[in-house]
């Protein structure tokens, strides 16, 4: 039984790997025979430097298009980031850590530290797509972890094939953070969910911390790449809450005391991925010695340079985005977060039936007695929590189409689609649930090829 399992495990990896080959061949060919250079001819002037450039581009060879057309929107950014570092003010809204990831990556493929602009390019590309791939498998792995025993064992499977067909489409091959991201926030949560699993096993307290100490830091390397992964502090937040009225009632054992004490430097390790480049940054614009007018960020009580560059340059905001200019693209929106909201709340109604740590809930024909079933999905529904505020988030604050994109990096809606396509159960509401994720996979397959066409051609949205 042991060995058809493993061969079955093996069989479904293999599977993962096929389909998405397949998936990135089909996504590569469209972005490789896009009509022209785009609108906006930015990344065509930096690609090409001579007054000839346009005469240039239809005699440039496919492996040069194909490279021009991942170098739209953000990409610029990094990539030039990458190339001679952060110069000016509004490019540290775009990863730090990750320009100077391709920097290196581009270096070592050169073989020489002045390389390029098409080296840090395809440093990307590669990163992108590695950081994909690895990203699907951990995501299978993840979902099979926290997955309830009774629920199909295929459920993780479909979810890691819709995280292939993931409509963060070409976003997830070009030299852009979502895909590390991706990779980044999926392993903290599985560290996370192995902490605890050995928690609820009672096992090896010692690899119990590690387990919980690594989440934290690869959510502080998640956040380096992109700044929503403090969202993920959430996780860290909840699993302290669940020991208060414990420790309210002085009931806590010395291991819990250590649980929460282990969290919580976990939680400070996440919070460092935010400060570090904030730190570099007033180092850098907030110092009198530069010989330079300091900026008027530096004088807040709480100095950040993100937050001034999305306010000052981007106009985000509380409800600033909230215009009627905007409707489309809140209607652009609308669908990943009625997911968002849809599929944590699903998740997060469970943990109103779930026992305090160290006691047993109810049980009712070997599961969890819930009131609407949904305890019977996810081991631990404080993943949901980061998602959640993300679509809250995307609704209030800041350029809600990015969500379609960003959203990539985040378990749970997988898990919930992947579970109404699997329930093929006779009953009116499942088949109304097996008919939303019917509709769900439609919609991504149509949007990722429509959104890689656009970014392709350096048309919005972005």
């Amino acid at each position: 039984m042991a060995n058809r399992t493993e061969r079955s495990e093996k069989g479904r990896l293999r599977q993962l790997v096929t389909l998405f080959f397949l998936w990135k061949v089909l996504l590569f060919f469209l972005a490789a025979f896009c009509p022209g250079p785009g609108y906006d001819t930015s990344a065509l002037i930096l690609f090409d430097t001579s007054t000839h450039r346009h005469n240039n581009f239809d005699n440039i060879t496919r492996y040069d298009r194909l490279t021009l057309s991942f170098f739209r929107w953000d990409a610029l950014y990094f990539i030039k980031a990458a190339e001679r570092g952060q110069v000016h003010e509004q490019e540290w809204a775009f990863s730090w850590a990750y320009s100077h990831l391709l920097r290196l990556t581009g270096q070592f493929m050169s073989g020489n530290t002045e390389c390029s602009l098409q080296y840090y390019i395809l440093a990307g590309i590669i990163i992108s797509n590695a950081s994909h791939l690895l990203s699907v498998l951990v995501l299978y792995r993840l979902l099979t972890l926290i997955l309830e025993p009774q629920q199909p064992r295929v459920i993780p499977f479909v979810a890691a094939v819709l995280h292939i067909l993931t409509p963060a489409s070409l976003f997830m091959c070009a030299p852009y953070a979502e895909a590390l991201f991706s990779l980044l926030n999926f392993t903290g949560m599985l560290l996370y969910a192995q902490s605890r699993a050995l928690a609820d096993a009672r096992k090896s307290s010692i690899l119990e911390d590690a387990y919980k100490l690594g989440s934290g830091l690869f959510f502080s390397a998640a956040t380096l790449m992109r700044s929503n992964g403090l969202l993920s502090g959430a996780i860290f937040l909840y699993d302290v809450a669940r020991y208060l009225p414990r420790i309210m009632s002085a009931q806590l054992s010395i291991r819990d005391f250590g649980r929460v004490c282990i969290t919580c430097v976990a939680g400070a390790l996440l919070a460092l991925g935010s400060l570090g480049p904030q730190y570099l940054a007033y180092a850098e614009f907030c110092n009198p010695k530069n010989g330079a007018d300091t900026r008027p960020w530096c004088g807040k009580s709480l100095p950040s340079i993100y937050s001034w560059v999305q306010s000052h340059y981007w106009n985000v905001g509380l409800f600033r985005y909230w215009t009627i200019s905007n409707l489309p693209l809140f209607l652009l929106a609308a669908p990943m977060l009625w997911l968002l909201v849809t599929s944590s709340v699903t998740i997060l109604r469970s943990c109103v039936q779930r026992p305090l740590p160290g006691h047993l809930a109810p049980r009712v024909s070997g599961t969890f007695n819930s009131r609407n079933g949904s305890s019977a999905i996810c081991k631990l529904p404080e993943l949901a929590l980061p998602q959640l505020l993300l679509a809250v988030a995307a609704m209030t604050t800041f350029h809600v189409q990015i969500v379609n994109r960003i959203a990539s990096g985040y378990p749970i809606w997988y898990l919930i689609i992947a579970r109404w396509l699997v329930d093929r159960q006779t009953t009116s509401s499942i088949g109304k649930k097996s008919q939303y994720g019917q509709c769900c996979v439609r919609g991504i397959v149509i949007y990722a090829l429509a959104q890689g066409v656009l970014f392709a051609n350096f048309l919005p949205p972005a």
